[in-house]
């Protein structure tokens, strides 16, 4: 299923992979081994075909820009309130990464900016990528694998859906936060349709969500009804909402799943509703972001990714949780399992 290609290199020379995926259902996967960066989805019709992601041609365009296309996230994903936490009674200093106040997404480096290594096994594709002690200030070596997976599901011999399944797990030689997520960037009607403001969003079961500071982009801590409020997402187009949202949404959403079942989170699509992506995932939350600081970059086949040109959904613990006792842990203790899923099904 899996076919590997040259990705181009790194400015340090060293040479990536680009894996491509032809579903048999009309969808095509293409993933690179840098920041298992998630490079395309097209959906190909009778009529033409549409590539509904982000990205960009070689994996140069993944090293230079910093708006984390497509890559997974971590060790923690979000913000960290000035880069410390404490953990049996140590205090730790993270990377500033974010206007010298903040930990983001990891750090500098991460584990987005990062050759992973990858095997084809079977049908799968098996990254993994130990991440030493320190790194970022992190403490202890941390060892993750990512399955990425293809599925389908059919009524009677017709295919009904295409499914594809990121398995994350991880382990860690010392007691660590952990919060791993992807970061796609989609635009339903198009990776060079321009704005994605006129695409439907849905996020399902919900208890609430977290209202976050404008001054530091961290929670306060409260989780808050969305019913009346702009955040009341219900096959909404982004468009007629956003402008109520002070900066645009970059919000995370508290989701009613039990903890271990991998259930819808969100869904987003086109403004005519023919192509649509919807996240499953086993986290407490999914984080909107509506590309408010995308910076009119050059992307794939010379798109331009102005302001709000794709919407980023993050299925993910509660930014800061390591901070906030009210949120779920986000601590790995030494020698036990982490294990976590993002699913994204395809529908047209």
């Amino acid at each position: 299923m899996w076919t590997k290609e040259p990705f181009g290199k790194l400015t340090s020379g060293k040479e990536c992979s680009l894996y491509t995926a032809d579903t048999g259902t009309g969808v095509r996967i293409a993933i690179t081994d840098y920041g298992i960066s998630l490079v395309s989805f097209i959906f190909s019709g009778t009529d033409s075909k549409r590539d509904v992601l982000l990205g960009f041609d070689d994996v140069s365009g993944y090293e230079t820009h910093d708006f984390y296309s497509g890559c997974i996230i971590g060790r923690v994903a979000s913000r960290i309130a000035h880069g410390k936490f404490e953990l049996d009674g140590k205090e730790y200093q993270l990377t500033l990464n974010n206007n010298n106040e903040t930990h983001l997404h990891g750090g500098f480096t991460g584990l987005s900016k990062v050759v992973w290594d990858c095997e084809i096994v079977g049908d799968t594709l098996k990254f993994s990528h130990t991440q030493p002690d320190g790194s970022e200030g992190y403490p202890g070596n941390l060892e993750v694998t990512v399955i990425v997976s293809i599925r389908t599901k059919s009524n009677r011999g017709k295919v009904k859906g295409t499914f594809l399944s990121l398995d994350m797990t991880a382990t860690c030689d010392q007691a660590t936060p952990i919060n791993l997520t992807f970061h796609p960037y989609f635009n339903m009607d198009g990776h060079d349709s321009g704005s994605a403001l006129d695409n439907k969003l849905t996020v399902f079961d919900y208890a609430g969500y977290l209202p976050m500071d404008p001054e530091t982009v961290l929670p306060t801590g409260e989780i808050v009804s969305t019913k009346g409020t702009p955040f009341n997402l219900d096959i909404s187009r982004i468009g007629d909402l956003i402008t109520d949202v002070p900066g645009g949404y970059d919000h995370t959403f508290h989701l009613c799943s039990k903890s271990g079942f991998v259930v819808p989170a969100a869904e987003i699509a086109s403004k005519d509703e023919q192509y649509r992506i919807r996240v499953l995932t086993d986290q407490p939350g999914v984080h909107v972001y509506s590309g408010n600081f995308l910076d009119e970059s050059k992307g794939k086949g010379g798109a331009v990714y102005g302001k709000h040109g794709g919407i980023a959904l993050e299925a993910q613990n509660f930014p800061n949780a390591v901070n906030v006792p009210a949120f779920p842990s986000c601590i790995l203790p030494e020698g036990e399992e982490y294990k976590r899923n993002i699913t994204f099904s395809f529908c047209f």
